[in-house]
């Protein structure tokens, strides 16, 4: 069975059920995890009674939400989950089709060349307006709790619905690349209200965003970017919004390409926008016409760089622009200030090339001999010299220097580091890993790595897999009082394949060992990205 049970549906658990607990769980460690990513990949038709719409690739399966809550004394998990999308669903099968752009779905391909021109023209006229049922929307790629921009559309929600204050989130807004935003009540997982970003604020008037956006932890201020297409170049607004949800849009780029951009970096006192190599043909609108995001990006081009914009935080406006040889990019590391320069430090997991979107099409990652070499990034370090010190400043593109490339048997996706070193210089970073020692049987991720930035190609880097296990995002939570940077624990989602059933993995950070694991009876889907919730303990041993 292997890593296959991870990309089928899913039936969901709406009442939390226990879960079987082997090892020991730190007793500091109370709270919930949550996580997002598919859980439907199969809609039956009411059009056609005998078929199903079926998803091709991951990105664009429909949502799921989990909840596993350890509960105080670590002696009980419960776990529970909810679909997010139902009523998406729902009109998916009435008209026996998907209504809207998907990241990778291809169309019909019975349709006629006129009739796709038709509908390009079509939604260039009249947009689809995203769904107003809290359920209408698919949006399940990452989680922020409590994301500030939300108290008016709380304010309206129905007197029924009730978001109280308790020791977890009042609330949690799931999000993907696509101007889209779904209201998530974080004990029932419950679909509240969708939106869009241009209902926090008309400005923000784009339809491409970042799943991953950034969040100042001691002002809590939100960061993010929507680009607009339209014209030879999009346009690029670098936004935030403060805790009191007032939006101020603090850059306008337009001199960009328009380029599928999944995350940014930000540092205390800068915002970063890599421009990475997955360009959109024809100035975006080739989404339209393929009605999909990963067959409208432009083929590979070895000579054409990639640019880095940097943004001053405080008062606005890009103040340097870097320039690189082509990579491409899913996820940001980290990213910092160096205090021993003027330079900006960044972390990323690079590709050669884009290739990597072709290859998470589904019938790829249900198949059981995976043989390409390169389904996880390699980290490496980007160094953006003497930003503000230079005389040329923003007239002038520079180069970034690269300082290391880690090899393939260091890769790393779906990284995370310890959440209290976000923004500033750090030495250890979590993610998924792949052995690749059975190129036969190869799966997209067979164990967890813990890479030391500091050290770089010298590094000391751990690992911890078991044949058959396919782990998800470790995600790291600080023990409290802790003062070494690996002071805590890791938090997967593991799939047994061999089993076909998943469980909670819990690691020591430090030693790289497994504490304990919650097992389940099912598996739990292979999904994207999660959020840990602590709540208070009287023990912090």
């Amino acid at each position: 069975m292997m890593q296959s049970a991870g990309f089928e549906d899913v039936p969901e658990q709406r009442v939390p059920v226990d879960l079987t607990i082997q090892g020991t769980i730190p007793p500091w460690l109370t709270g919930v995890l949550y996580r997002t990513g598919p859980g439907t990949y199969r809609v039956p038709s009411s059009v056609t009674p005998s078929k199903s719409v079926e998803i091709q690739h991951w990105f664009d399966g429909f949502g799921m939400n989990h909840r596993f809550e350890i509960h105080a004394g670590g002696q009980r998990v419960s776990y529970s989950s909810r679909k997010s999308c139902e009523d998406f669903e729902k009109e998916i099968s009435e008209q026996g089709k998907i209504p809207v752009v998907q990241f990778g779905q291809k169309p019909d391909i019975c349709q006629s060349i006129f009739r796709k021109f038709f509908t390009t023209f079509q939604q260039m006229a009249c947009p689809t307006q995203p769904s107003d049922s809290p359920s209408g929307v698919n949006a399940s790629v990452t989680l922020t709790p409590n994301m500030p921009g939300w108290d008016h559309i709380i304010e309206g929600l129905p007197s029924e619905v009730k978001l109280h204050d308790h020791s977890g989130p009042r609330y949690l807004v799931a999000k993907t690349d696509a101007d889209l935003l779904q209201l998530i009540d974080p004990t029932s997982l419950e679909p509240l209200a969708s939106a869009t970003y241009s209902k926090l604020d008309p400005r923000l008037d784009g339809q491409l965003s970042a799943a991953h956006s950034c969040q100042d932890q001691d002002t809590n201020e939100f960061y993010n970017f929507s680009v607009k297409f339209g014209g030879r170049f999009p346009t690029y607004k670098v936004f935030r919004i403060n805790s009191e949800g007032t939006v101020d849009i603090i850059a306008q780029i337009k001199d960009a390409p328009p380029s599928y951009l999944h995350s940014f970096a930000m540092t205390s006192k800068y915002i970063v926008l890599a421009i990475w190599q997955a360009h959109i043909a024809y100035s975006g609108l080739s989404i339209l016409y393929n009605q999909n995001i990963a067959q409208s990006i432009e083929k590979w081009k070895p000579n054409v760089d990639s640019l880095f914009y940097v943004i001053d935080k405080k008062s606005g406006g890009v103040v340097a622009k870097y320039k690189t040889p082509p990579y491409f990019c899913f996820h940001q590391l980290n990213a910092y200030d160096d205090p021993a320069t003027d330079d900006i430090v960044i972390d990323m997991s690079v590709y050669d090339d884009n290739s990597i979107i072709q290859h998470l099409y589904l019938d790829h990652l249900r198949s059981s001999s995976i043989k390409d070499s390169a389904l996880i990034g390699r980290a490496r370090r980007f160094r953006l010299p003497s930003v503000i010190s230079s005389t040329s400043g923003r007239k002038t593109t520079r180069e970034a220097q690269v300082e290391f490339t880690l090899p393939l048997s260091d890769s790393i996706e779906l990284p995370s580091i310890n959440p209290n070193y976000y923004h500033r210089p750090y030495r250890y970073a979590y993610g998924v890993n792949n052995s690749y020692s059975d190129a036969s049987e190869r799966m997209f991720a067979d164990r967890i790595v813990k890479l030391d930035m500091q050290s770089g190609t010298g590094g000391d880097h751990k690992f911890w897999g078991i044949p058959g296990f396919t782990p998800s995002e470790p995600l790291f939570v600080p023990r409290p009082c802790g003062k070494a940077e690996d002071d805590g624990v890791l938090l997967s989602i593991v799939l047994d394949g061999n089993r076909g059933a998943s469980m909670l993995v819990i690691l020591d950070a430090k030693s790289m060992k497994e504490c304990a694991r919650a097992e389940m009876e099912t598996a739990s889907p292979v999904g994207f990205h999660g959020v840990w919730s602590q709540k208070r303990s009287s023990s912090a041993l």
